[in-house]
């Protein structure tokens, strides 16, 4: 009786054994468990960047539309556009604070005094989310004070060259040499038809130069909502957008490109409030028209 009980046990343990062992999975069916993990990870993940970076353009967008409110609320309150840059070196950013509800900014700023001067030299460093694109990289390390107040948008100052004479802005806003502040009824061209801002990504990563001592290297940006000064908070359409290299003579220029993180175009805030996606392979005569208050282009077509 005793040697039938062992006997029933140590089988019972055996076949226990067994079951355990053909529970457990081989390498080969752990093998084909990695690769279909594999396949539909790389079948997933092209959707979900897709699906991500549509997000991320429809929050740049929304960005956009707040500033053409702040805009237009500082048109109500003031009966003209804040100016491209102020004497003090000030954006039009700046001027804009109160109206995208950044009174804790706005209310310590002196705008008599430069960006870079105390109390304004703290209060730059603070984030304003709404300039901000959530597709654009924040600056790497070794850009110095930019890694604060870096920003993605700028407003048009026209057609002409950012760097040149400041009296020839051909935009809607402009610096305060050229005007000290136009009204909407001076967009003769529509405003549905005029560029207020656009997109100006602070670095993208293959941005080079194309000849001569910076051949190769990388261009880098250098966009702030704080400082008022060319390719810093305020562009123009000298230059395509999004174009990838520029020449030495056509450097300074093309830092004031406008330009996006989002993938074949950007997005652009006009002077009616609309925010409008223009594709890189727009036309050039299009596109500069688009960034004058007065050309006389009121008839562009499709584009």
């Amino acid at each position: 009786m005793q040697r039938l009980l062992s006997f029933t046990l140590l089988k019972g343990a055996l076949t226990m054994r067994a079951t355990l062992r053909r529970s457990a999975f081989t390498l080969i069916e752990l093998l084909v468990v990695v690769a279909i993990i594999a396949i539909l990870m790389a079948l997933l993940l092209p959707a979900v960047q897709k699906v991500r970076a549509a997000a991320d353009k429809m929050v740049c967008q929304n960005n956009l539309k707040q500033i053409g409110i702040a805009l237009h609320n500082y048109h109500e309150s003031y009966s003209k556009l804040p100016t491209a840059s102020t004497p003090t070196f000030g954006s039009a950013f700046t001027q804009l604070l109160s109206f995208i509800e950044q009174d804790n900014i706005r209310n310590k700023y002196d705008l008599s005094l430069s960006p870079t001067t105390p109390p304004n030299d703290v209060l730059t460093k603070l984030p304003v989310k709404v300039y901000l694109c959530p597709s654009m990289e924040p600056p790497p390390a070794g850009k110095g004070a930019y890694t604060t107040h870096y920003a993605s948008y700028a407003v048009c100052i026209g057609t002409v060259y950012a760097w040149g004479p400041a009296n020839a802005d051909d935009g809607v806003i402009v610096r305060y040499q050229t005007y000290p502040g136009f009204k909407l009824s001076d967009i003769q061209d529509g405003t549905s038809n005029t560029i207020l801002v656009g997109e100006m990504g602070f670095q993208l990563k293959d941005y080079l130069f194309s000849s001569g001592p910076y051949a190769g290297q990388i261009r880098g940006g250098n966009t702030s909502w704080a400082f008022g000064y060319p390719s810093y908070s305020f562009g123009s359409t000298l230059v395509m957008m999004n174009t990838k290299t520029y020449a030495p003579s056509l450097a300074a220029g093309g830092l004031t490109a406008f330009r996006s993180d989002h993938p074949l175009g950007c997005n652009f805030l006009y002077g009616d409030g609309s925010v409008r996606f223009l594709r890189d392979g727009i036309e050039m005569p299009i596109y500069q028209a688009l960034s004058t208050r007065r050309g006389g282009e009121s008839d562009l077509g499709e584009w």
